[in-house]
């Protein structure tokens, strides 16, 4: 628990253990089908993976594209779930190696695996078989209405369907051939700033600064 000016709400502090329970489900139901996809598709259809996003082509400048707009969606992100977090009066914040592992996730995991089928495969093909921008506004509708698998509510997909709409037009609006290091860096900075390092930050700060009082009965996950 931890008093605020207007009360007790709950936090809760989750552990490597924690975050092992979901994400080994996780892997197995989501993330490798994800992967699969793709491959067999280009597989069976002759579709270079170059085509999907598969090349460093221009790294410098997706490096420049990248960098600021990683730093500002982290920022957006974790204000974002801090709002959540007040009106739901509960606050998810990983331990220090729960972080860690949080983070390693969702930058190494989960943002290239996500980019890689909805903007590299969905998006792309889309954008060779119809057009860009109904392309992205399709994917990004996909995208948005896919986080209402793992239970989200409403203000949270639509949180993530802004996120996927920027995401598309990063991939989109780059020169050929389109690269996924952009988005996926962008993507990994919006994910840790809205579940990991985002939330982990403003709570220590909160701490620091003496804005939230931890009291004994502190509640686990």
């Amino acid at each position: 628990m931890l008093n605020q000016d207007r009360g007790i709400a709950r936090v809760y502090r989750t552990t490597v253990a924690d975050s092992w329970r979901w994400m080994r489900l996780d892997l197995l139901v989501r993330l490798v089908p994800l992967t699969i996809a793709p491959l067999v598709v280009g597989w069976l259809t002759g579709t270079p993976l170059a085509s999907m996003g598969l090349t460093f082509a221009h790294p410098l400048r997706d490096l420049v594209v990248a960098i600021p707009l990683a730093l500002a969606g982290f920022v957006v992100a974790a204000g974002f779930a801090e709002y959540l977090a007040r009106r739901n009066r509960r606050w998810f914040v990983p331990d220090g190696r729960d972080l860690a592992v949080q983070s390693a996730y969702y930058l190494l995991l989960n943002a290239p695996v996500e980019e890689w089928f909805f903007r590299g495969f969905m998006q792309g093909g889309l954008s060779r078989w119809w057009n860009a921008p109904a392309a992205v506004l399709l994917t990004t509708v996909v995208f948005g209405a896919y986080h209402f698998l793992d239970r989200w509510g409403w203000r949270p997909v639509v949180g993530a369907t802004a996120a996927g709409l920027a995401l598309g037009l990063i991939y989109l609006w780059q020169p050929q051939p389109a690269s996924l290091l952009a988005p996926t860096l962008v993507h990994a900075a919006i994910t840790c700033g809205f579940l990991s390092l985002g939330p982990y930050a403003i709570f220590r700060w909160r701490l620091a600064n003496g804005r939230i009082e931890p009291v004994p009965q502190a509640v686990r996950q």
